[in-house]
């Protein structure tokens, strides 16, 4: 009973089954700005334009065309937010991460994007490879904005998580490496607003806002997982019972400055809060499951360089700034390099 114990609260097991959520919150990217401004006959005029990295467009991708993004994401979790917005050390955990996202204009106004995604994680010791939890979304344009009037384009998002990854029965001796998804859906939607400005010279400012809200959907737990408990060990019952995750609002901003016809600067602001996980089962005295809420914010400068008006690379860190709650919210960088091309 006392290694069940041990196990399920010792700080660096915990904080490497739940530093998932950090990555896990980036979500589906959605470009390809400038075609979408002007047409294809004012791609040598128009602007030329890959980032930010985390706020999506306003725009949906053309009913035809695709959007292609892979992204290398190199994580560091160097500690963790306390209750009172304070950052505390802890063991440091790496993860690179393959995020592949993949936008098709399937009907007018229409777009389907997916995320296949992959992971390799290490920490102390211990090290694996994983397949992760896949991100999916169908928007609707449900406004074009105009050069010539003061709207913006607005998009609406509805987006799910396909819990493909791992979060479940973790083997303590891996200590959170064999951990790849949080096992609920999340269900959500958003609202996507952007607007471009146009300083003549190839100069030009772009302005995206995006608010969102997640539904967490009941999980079941067998033992050690995200969520926490205590596995089955030497004839020991572990944690048995449904964890209900809860729901995450979050606030992006982001704008984007072209230098010249090719160089230019991004910067995001993310915000996001989530309620308590409540849990209804068995878990072994001295061991917890659930967290309670936590509110977190983080910034991603970036620069990007366009070779045409269909290919771009963008590359900077995505920070946590602050954060508050109890081992759950992290001090984190992470590196981000991303090819965008659009066909």
């Amino acid at each position: 009973m006392c290694y069940i114990c041990a196990t399920s609260n010792n700080p660096r097991v915990t904080t490497m089954m739940k530093q998932l959520l950090v990555l896990l919150s980036l979500p589906v990217l959605i470009f390809a700005r400038k075609t979408l401004e002007y047409g294809e006959a004012a791609a040598d005029t128009g602007p030329w334009l890959t980032g930010p990295i985390i706020t999506p467009s306003g725009h949906v991708v053309p009913f035809g065309h695709q959007n292609f993004e892979p992204y290398i994401l190199w994580q560091q979790v160097k500690g963790v937010y306390n209750d009172h917005w304070r950052p505390v050390k802890t063991p440091l955990f790496t993860t690179v991460q393959s995020l592949n996202a993949i936008q098709f204009g399937i009907a007018p106004a229409t777009e389907f994007d997916i995320a296949p995604t992959f992971q390799y994680n290490h920490f102390m010791h211990e090290h694996k490879w994983c397949y992760s939890d896949m991100p999916i979304t169908l928007a609707f344009q449900l406004l074009m904005d105009d050069p010539d009037h003061w709207w913006p384009a607005i998009k609406l998002r509805l987006s799910a998580n396909i819990p493909f990854g791992k979060y479940n029965r973790l083997d303590p001796a891996k200590l959170g490496t064999d951990l790849s998804g949080i096992g609920t859906w999340y269900p959500g939607f958003s609202l996507v607003f952007s607007r471009l400005w146009d300083f003549g010279n190839y100069h030009f400012l772009t302005y995206r806002i995006c608010a969102g809200y997640e539904f967490g959907t009941p999980v079941n737990v067998h033992g050690l997982s995200i969520y926490m408990g205590a596995p089955d060990i030497a004839g020991i019952k572990g944690t048995r019972g449904r964890v209900y995750p809860g729901n995450i609002f979050y606030i992006e901003q982001g704008l984007e400055y072209s230098l010249t016809h090719h160089w230019a600067i991004a910067a995001d602001i993310v915000y996001q809060h989530g309620n308590r996980t409540r849990f209804k089962g068995y878990t072994p005295p001295g061991s917890t499951v659930g967290y309670p809420s936590t509110e977190q914010l983080s910034v991603a400068p970036a620069i990007e360089y366009n070779f045409n008006a269909n290919l771009g690379i963008i590359f900077g860190p995505w920070f946590s700034v602050t954060g508050r709650n109890t081992n759950l919210t992290f001090n984190f960088i992470t590196w981000t390099f991303a090819v965008n091309i659009y066909h």
